[in-house]
């Protein structure tokens, strides 16, 4: 029978595949501590809580084998089973983690589930040859549903005596499904069953122990010696309850030790102090809305703008004129906490990136043959979710690559006189209006010579082309479509094989990727990406009567200079600012032959490490721009990433800086070819 409406089970389910996600995460953080300290009790329990709590959550909404899993998993997290299971039961404990992700991925899809006898399998082998050590202390869960604890509190206000009872079966019993029938007979006489676990629907070889909750005019020593029964029952736990204490069943995970023989007052007297949790779950696509609907509002407030001005000219004496200029300033004021407090809503911690990666590195190096260190710092760093998402993968590809080809095998780091361990790091920092990630590795660094060869056999470049090639230039070949230096290709990455995915991914974001190599001590790259996909502040100027903006993040410095100065150097013009010389990207010969002038203007950007100026007509100031996405069939062009629009209607193309430039490096290596 459904309690709930079709609209509020589809809420219950998103709010538990997103629980769930949660949940599987922890186990792999858990996991992992477990298989370096397999012994740790408290990592242990934060496991077991982590089972038990996607089992009833999984079973409140209908996934009876996801629980069923869960429940058999739960069963094999005791002490008795670490102790003598050691790493293998985290090995257990990961791969539960992978096939409960396989699963949820199924239900969402509203697929069949995968299959799980190797999960099973696994856990019946850490259980079973440890079944006498195993089951010598019983452990009990007594985890009742809402309903089962509301009848439990109904019997303790009426003054009955309630126990709590944890019967193990005994391991040697040939028949299962009459034991367990002779222990709900044995419950049944000895008062009224309240709860009972596991139900009916559970098939006899998997339970092991069956606990309830009863209400009996019974003591406690007469109803646990009806609960022995012989040749059947091989252990029995019985806890009495108080009317206080049955606030805090669902909490028990109860062990039969010295130490637990109050469990339940501790925890009556901590969840009496717990303050509830001040976090409230909102779906992305709503928060995106608001995102939106900002975004109008600010171009509503530079129309505003537009007319006050025009009405300022209009009328400069007119004493309107400074009730306009208040009445905007406050508005002005009141959409900037709004904006920054709707980005605050969508930002999130790197950290929520960066913890799934120690079970990359984890897996990665293990199927290597290597011994790899993850040293994480910046994970505090706010991003936005969207952004963040959208990292995952493309960095995900990247720490793999350094492993299977970076990093060198252990004998081979020893023979040159490294550590045998491998170390990948990652880190995350602000750097101006930007985040940085870097991920590099202690590995063999990248053959610059080996990268060129390859990319003149693929016929990326041509002899020519190679020999004006830069140190720079050469190591962003890596970023071409199918270019590998690895001698053998692997399962898990290929140096270069997929890089073009990585780079077209941070162009997506406005973003750029770089890449520093030193041989024989690593490399590293450099993410860098825009706070926010969003809104941003540009530099709005004109091309050919033409407006464009490019973000202000990347604006270095604005100059003036005289044609004269420009200098061609290698097909390349080139201009010194201030003892440095800069390669000069002239806008109108991206479509047609540069105009002769005397001045002009120069705007000079960072497109990763590097510095270019870019030769505008006019400037026309600065403004907050509201990102519209183009669709591909309107811009077939990658040197446009959106479009915004003014007060006064005036649409203004963005440039993608990072297009533009590459644009004009294979322009200016055709020319130098043919020369």
């Amino acid at each position: 029978m459904n309690f709930f409406s079709d609209e509020r089970a589809a809420e219950m389910r998103e709010l538990f595949f997103e629980t769930a996600s949660e949940l599987l995460q922890l186990l792999n953080d858990e996991g992992l501590k477990l298989e370096k300290n397999p012994l740790d009790k408290q990592v242990l329990r934060e496991v077991r809580r982590a089972v038990h709590t996607l089992k009833g959550d999984s079973a409140a909404c209908g996934y009876q084998e996801l629980s069923e899993l869960a429940h058999l998993l739960e069963d094999a997290l005791t002490p008795e089973v670490a102790a003598q299971a050691k790493s293998a039961l985290a090995d257990v404990v990961l791969i539960a983690s992978d096939t409960f992700s396989s699963m949820l991925s199924a239900y969402r899809e509203n697929m069949q589930p995968p299959d799980r006898e190797e999960l099973k399998q696994q856990i019946r082998n850490v259980t079973r040859p440890g079944n006498a050590a195993a089951t010598a202390k019983l452990q009990a869960r007594f985890a009742w549903s809402e309903y089962e604890q509301m009848e439990i509190s109904r019997a303790l206000e009426a003054g009955e005596n309630v126990y709590c009872i944890a019967i193990a079966i005994d391991r040697h019993c040939p028949m299962r499904p009459a034991a367990m029938q002779l222990i709900r007979n044995v419950l049944q006489q000895s008062g009224t069953i309240l709860a009972i676990s596991p139900g009916e629907e559970v098939l006899p070889q998997e339970v092991d122990v069956m606990e309830a909750a009863i209400s009996s005019h019974l003591d406690q020593e007469t109803v646990a010696k009806k609960c022995w029964i012989p040749s059947i029952v091989s252990d029995v736990l019985i806890q009495s309850l108080s009317q206080d204490s049955a606030l805090a069943i669902q909490e028990i995970v109860s062990e039969p030790t010295e130490e637990s023989a109050a469990p339940l007052d501790e925890i009556v007297r901590k969840q009496s102090f717990a303050g509830g949790e001040n976090l409230l779950r909102v779906d992305a696509e709503r928060i995106d809305s608001v995102m939106n609907l900002l975004g109008e509002l600010i171009i509503a407030k530079s129309m505003l703008h537009q007319t006050v001005s025009e009405f300022e000219s209009q009328f400069p004496r007119n004493p309107l004129k400074r009730k306009f200029a208040d009445a905007l300033g406050f508005q002005a004021r009141i959409m900037n906490d709004l904006q920054k407090s709707v980005m605050k809503i969508r930002m999130v911690p790197v950290d929520h990136l960066f913890r799934r990666f120690p079970r990359i590195v984890r897996d990665v190096a293990k199927t290597c043959g290597k011994d790899v260190e993850l040293s994480i710092s910046g994970q505090d760093t706010d991003l936005d979710k969207s952004i963040l998402d959208a990292l995952a993968e493309p960095l995900a590809h990247l720490v793999r690559n350094a492993i299977d080809h970076g990093i060198e095998m252990p004998a081979e780091r020893a023979a040159l006189g490294k550590s045998s361990q491998g170390r990948i790091s990652l880190s995350a920092y602000h750097q101006g209006n930007q985040i940085v990630i870097e991920a590099g590795d202690d590995g063999r660094g990248i053959d610059r010579d080996a990268l060129v060869s390859k990319a003149i056999q693929r016929g990326l470049v041509k002899q020519s082309e190679a020999a004006v090639l830069s140190e720079q230039d050469a190591l962003d070949l890596m970023f071409r479509p199918g270019l590998s230096t690895a001698e053998q290709v692997t399962s898990i990455s290929g140096r270069g094989m997929g890089m073009d995915v990585v780079k077209s991914v941070l162009d997506r974001l406005k973003g750029t990727v770089s890449v520093r190599t030193n041989p024989g001590q690593g490399s590293t790259f450099y993410l860098r990406v825009p706070l926010t996909l969003a809104i941003i502040k540009a530099l709005l100027f004109r091309v050919d009567e033409r407006m464009y903006a490019v973000p202000l993040s990347s604006v270095v410095e604005i100059t003036r200079a005289s044609r004269s100065d420009v200098q061609r150097v290698e097909q390349r013009d080139m201009i010194r600012l201030r003892d440095r010389v800069i390669p000069l990207i002239d806008l109108h010969g991206l479509d047609e032959e540069s105009p002769a002038g005397q001045k002009i203007f120069l705007v000079v950007v960072a497109v990763g490490d590097r510095k270019f100026a870019l030769v505008v007509d006019k400037l026309s100031g600065e403004e907050e721009l509201v990102i519209k996405a183009l669709d591909d069939q309107l811009v077939a062009t990658d040197l446009v990433s959106g479009a915004s629009v003014l007060g006064d209607g005036t649409v203004v193309l963005i440039l993608n800086t990072a297009s533009v430039v590459a644009r004009q490096g294979r322009a200016r290596l055709a020319v130098g070819a043919s020369a």
